[in-house]
């Protein structure tokens, strides 16, 4: 089919059917009329044939049989049927006839036949007839004929064949379109609910695969629901060991070993930003916000602090950062909002390696820009454009389910001068499922 016609299942199957039962219908109408024309052709014709087989007709002395006028050559034929048949086009045995009729809605106004019978000794015998309409009465002037009367029946017979398929197509189409917004209303709570009945066991199979599908994917959903929580609570203990084990190392290590110092602080950010993920997805893996403690945030505040505890990413890079904070107080969880906005600077500080990050507040709205300079800039834009995503990974997932979690603005977007995130801080209100 074309791209852009595209009709429903059925009114593509009740056009086709339709279209079908027209062309029968109109063939059969066309021959039906036809074989009454014949038939009544045939019988004229033997009647003619036997009127000529009667009579014994000598030239010049035509004579008259009930309506048929017998005449023994062409020339005592009557002048009408001499306008209509020429002698020359006549074979033996062939009915031949001449109409004069207005259209199909009207009856024929005359009528002429001729039949040409060979007789003994090379004599030809001619039967003619000749009809007439009769005079109108005035009260009928549209009369049906023959082919107007195949038509009508044809138009008849395809009207009772499409109220037909009408009532079949709907008791067919009422189950499809009730597993269609069954289907389609179906969630995790409706799940357990017990399969309703579609009339055809077709459907019936259909609904228990598409409902057997959707109960395999929210186990999988809870599954991986239970592992992220499981696996994020497990995680606490050892990053909390590992964080102790790091304050004791920062104590016991030599100022003057700058080695075994750098070391101890790659250690500590890495435990870092493992908590921060851990913490994360711990709160990402529940089923609700409605129970986030909500307090009045300076955002401005935290934005600087989040900065300063993460600027060593930015250690051994040729990175410029500046800051345009404006004075913002928001009622939000406040966990959550470090979270998403931890996860924002991060992702901007790893990924820039040689250019400058710029972090904007204006009013509700955080834009966050990185951008890199040269040759590198270059090679890593040209990256990200093909890729759509190049090194961010996890975090800009995490963020962009954040935000919709706490229903805040969110609009990643690249440009020529780099990478941008903008979010938009909405005081905290719990999206309604």
């Amino acid at each position: 089919m074309v791209e852009g016609l595209r009709f429903s299942l059925r009114k593509y199957v009740v056009l086709t059917l339709l279209a079908v039962a027209g062309v029968i219908f109109t063939l059969f109408s066309i021959q039906s009329a036809d074989s009454f024309l014949d038939g009544m052709d045939g019988m004229l014709r033997n009647s003619m044939l036997r009127a000529a087989r009667s009579v014994d007709v000598e030239p010049g002395a035509p004579t008259q049989v009930l309506d048929f006028h017998i005449a023994s050559t062409y020339a005592d034929i009557p002048e009408t049927i001499k306008q209509s048949f020429s002698e020359t086009e006549i074979a033996p045995y062939k009915l031949y006839k001449d109409i004069d009729k207005p259209s199909i809605f009207s009856r024929p106004r005359s009528a002429n036949f001729l039949v040409m019978v060979p007789g003994e000794e090379r004599r030809k015998m001619f039967v003619s007839q000749r009809f007439e309409a009769p005079p109108e009465d005035g009260n009928k002037s549209f009369r049906i004929g023959p082919q107007l009367h195949s038509i009508l029946v044809g138009v008849a017979a395809l009207g009772a064949f499409a109220v037909a398929l009408f009532l079949l197509l709907r008791s067919v189409s009422r189950p499809v379109e009730s597993l269609q917004q069954w289907a389609a209303g179906l969630d995790e709570a409706q799940l357990d609910a017990p399969i309703p009945n579609f009339r055809y066991k077709e459907l019936n199979a259909l609904a228990g695969i598409i409902h057997m599908s959707l109960q395999r994917v929210r186990q999988t959903l809870e599954r991986e629901r239970e592992f992220v929580n499981h696996a994020s609570h497990e995680l606490r203990t050892p990053i909390a060991v590992v964080r102790s084990s790091i304050e004791l190392l920062c104590r016991v290590v030599d100022v003057e070993n700058s080695k075994g110092r750098n070391a101890v602080s790659r250690i500590d950010n890495a435990s870092k930003t493992m908590a921060d993920l851990t913490e994360t997805l711990l709160w990402l893996g529940r089923e609700d916000t409605a129970g986030l403690p909500e307090t009045e945030v300076d955002v401005a505040d935290m934005v600087k602090g989040l900065t300063a505890d993460l600027k060593y990413l930015l250690q051994g890079k040729s990175v410029t950062l500046s800051l345009h904070l404006s004075p913002c107080y928001l009622i939000l969880p406040e966990t959550a909002t470090q979270i998403v906005i931890g996860n924002i600077i991060r992702n901007a500080f790893q990924h820039t390696y040689q250019g400058k990050v710029d972090i904007q507040l204006h009013n509700d709205q955080l834009v966050v820009t990185n951008c890199e300079d040269g040759a590198l800039a270059d090679s890593r834009c040209a990256t990200k454009t093909r890729d759509g995503e190049e090194g961010f990974g996890i975090g800009l997932k995490l963020i962009e389910k954040l935000s919709r979690k706490l229903n805040w603005g969110y609009q990643p977007a690249f440009s020529e001068n780099g990478y941008s995130v903008t979010l938009h801080i909405r005081s905290f209100t719990p999206l309604k499922a």
